[in-house]
């Protein structure tokens, strides 16, 4: 079964990603790519949401992204990353191949990326009745 990541744009533009596929499990070989558009937001007219994408990548044997590739047009600039993967094990292997959700947001400099799995819950206190 191919691989799947739900994609979330909170950048406030538009935003291309590309997701690496590695072929195998170790990550010195690519076995393709895959190309996203996501939009800043809702489109006004249909109400679709395209800043929320499930992506699917890969095949049965190529399960793994090896790395991942953003860009967008921000106030007349472009903004662009490629992260790869080179040690099975590191932290963006871990993040890329362990969670199941990817988020992308812009601190005014550059884009964040943050991976997490669907089913996490934050940490929230208990409240206390005095």
């Amino acid at each position: 079964m191919a691989g799947m990541k739900k994609l979330i744009n909170r950048t406030g533009s538009d935003l291309k990603v590309t997701l690496v596929v590695r072929a195998g499990d170790q990550p010195d070989q690519t076995s393709g790519s895959v190309e996203v558009d996501m939009a800043a937001g809702p489109d006004k007219k249909s109400g679709k949401d395209g800043s929320v994408q499930n992506v699917s990548y890969g095949n049965d044997v190529d399960i793994y992204l090896n790395g991942i590739e953003t860009r967008m047009i921000h106030d007349g600039s472009a903004i662009g990353e490629r992260r790869v993967v080179i040690e099975r094990g590191s932290k963006l292997d871990n993040a890329l191949n362990t969670n199941d959700t990817i988020e992308f947001l812009y601190d005014g400099k550059s884009i964040l990326i943050s991976a997490t799995n669907s089913d996490y819950v934050p940490f929230s206190f208990t409240s206390v009745d005095k």
